[in-house]
This record gives C-alpha cells, sequence and structure tokens, in this order.
C-alpha cells in the first residue's frame, strides 16, 4: 500500500522537474526579459539545478547541453530513490513478516537485504559525491557518515583494482558482488 503511493508521488515530482527543465530549453537570453516575465521565474526555478551541472561541464558548454543532463540526472535519481524505497520497504516488510510469523530466519534475512540495499545506496551516493569533487571535510553530517560508511569498503576494492586512465573502477566490482550477495540472502534465508 505504501509503495504505490510513494511510487506515484515521486514520480509526479519527477515529472513536474523534467517538464520545467524541458520548457527552460526554450529560454531565450535572460537578458531580454525583466524580473516579472514567466521566462525569468523559470529559469529562477530550475537554476538550483542547472548550474551547478554547468559548472562541472567543461568551459564553454552551453547552458542547453547542463539542462539537458539535469533531465537524465532527475530521472536517474527518482530511480534510485524508488529503487532504494521498494528494497527497504521490502526488508521492512519481510522482517515484520519473519517477526510475527515465527520465522526469525526470514525475518533476518529481510534485516540483510534491506542493510545491503541501503549500503548499496550509499555508495552510489559516495560516487555522485566524487563527481561533484564534494570532500570529506567540506560536507555535512551526511555527507561525513555516507565517507565513514563506504570508504572501509571501497578502500578494499581499490587495492584489487588499480585506477584505470585516472578513473576508480573498483565501485563496479563492489556493485556485482552486493547484487549477488541481495541475491544469495533472498533465495537462502528468505
Amino acid at each position: 500500500m505504501v509503495m504505490p503511493i510513494l511510487q506515484t508521488v515521486v514520480q509526479y515530482v519527477a515529472i513536474a522537474a523534467v517538464l520545467l527543465l524541458v520548457a527552460r530549453l526554450f529560454i531565450p537570453t535572460r537578458a531580454q526579459f525583466g524580473t516579472q516575465s514567466v521566462w525569468y521565474r523559470l529559469s529562477k526555478i530550475t537554476d538550483p539545478i542547472v548550474l551547478p551541472i554547468h559548472s562541472m561541464l567543461p568551459p564553454g558548454t552551453q547552458l542547453s547541453v547542463a539542462v539537458i543532463v539535469a533531465i537524465f540526472a532527475v530521472l536517474l535519481i527518482a530511480y534510485f530513490f524508488l529503487s532504494l524505497a521498494s528494497d527497504v520497504l521490502f526488508g521492512v516488510f519481510g522482517f515484520m513478516t519473519g517477526i510475527t510469523g515465527g520465522d526469525p530466519i526470514y525475518a533476518l534475512g529481510a534485516l540483510l537485504y534491506g542493510a545491503v540495499s541501503v549500503f548499496t545506496t550509499l555508495v552510489v551516493i559516495r560516487i555522485i559525491l566524487s563527481w561533484l569533487r564534494v570532500g570529506y571535510y567540506g560536507g555535512n553530517a551526511f555527507i561525513r557518515f555516507t565517507f565513514q560508511v563506504t570508504e572501509p569498503i571501497l578502500s578494499i576494492f581499490r587495492g584489487i583494482i588499480p585506477l584505470i586512465g585516472g578513473m576508480d573502477l573498483s565501485p563496479i566490482l563492489l556493485f556485482f558482488l552486493l547484487g549477488i550477495l541481495k541475491g544469495a540472502i533472498r533465495s537462502v534465508l528468505m
């Protein structure tokens, strides 16, 4: 019951954000309009999403490219949020089912499944933070928590897979193994 409502809310928010960003593609230069125009207000609404992305792109990149990247980012964030919510709710309801049904093994499996799902999401957040060049000391408590939780595991995988072309590909192996772990938990304990 909770997931369809949450899914609908996330879909409507993502659709609204994408529609605003698509409309942003058609904004003429801002200097042509006063502060009361619809175009000006639309650019002010979408600036918090578009401008940080534009600053990460190579110098000279048109703003419209940042808008397109922002559209993909909104869709990816909605997808990951729904995926996490689905896995966590599956773990919570599975845990409650195991406890109320007198099946502690099932409850343990559901709890582990939810924990692995949350950890996978923290790794995704950590990767995104590294793209944004947000460091451990430059962030708030959540960012520090994300680094503290993910760094011990990621450092092990960095020791296994060296940097390739300056890129850290160790999370790929970690995602693969976490997927296998989730499948094993679900098939053995649940």
